[in-house]
């Protein structure tokens, strides 16, 4: 994963699930199959999306996530609920990928702790 920045679209993994989700004829159920199966940054990258989808403005999003976002519909409380559990699932299990990477990489774990900061506030307006 090249990755330079710990917010949920700071690495090409999560670049690359934005690219296939811009072309999804359906964005909530390849959501869905996101969260059922993707990798930890994309699941991560789709519940930043969501977030943002269901008016919290205030995540972290690369620009183009933003403009993509404009105007689409709320997505249903339950995909929501979803992803947050999802979300859960990484932040508890301390062999998921991003761990590793931001553990290692993060000078006194000063980025592990801004990365799982992260994915705790999408969790948090998801649920």
């Amino acid at each position: 994963m090249g990755a330079w920045s710990t917010g949920s679209f700071g690495n090409d993994d999560a670049l690359d699930w934005f690219g296939d989700l811009k072309e999804a004829p359906d964005v909530f159920p390849f959501i869905q199959e996101t969260l059922e199966g993707g990798t930890t940054e994309s699941i991560i990258a789709a519940g930043a999306v969501l977030a943002l989808l269901s008016g919290y403005g205030d995540i972290e999003v690369h620009p183009d996530v933003a403009e993509w976002a404009a105007g689409r519909p709320t997505p249903p409380s339950a995909l929501n609920v979803r992803a947050a559990n999802a979300i859960q699932d990484i932040i508890a299990d301390p062999e998921a990928d991003g761990h590793d990477v931001w553990a290692e990489l993060g000078e006194d774990d000063e980025d592990y702790v801004a990365w799982l900061a992260n994915l705790k506030r999408i969790q948090t307006v998801l649920q």
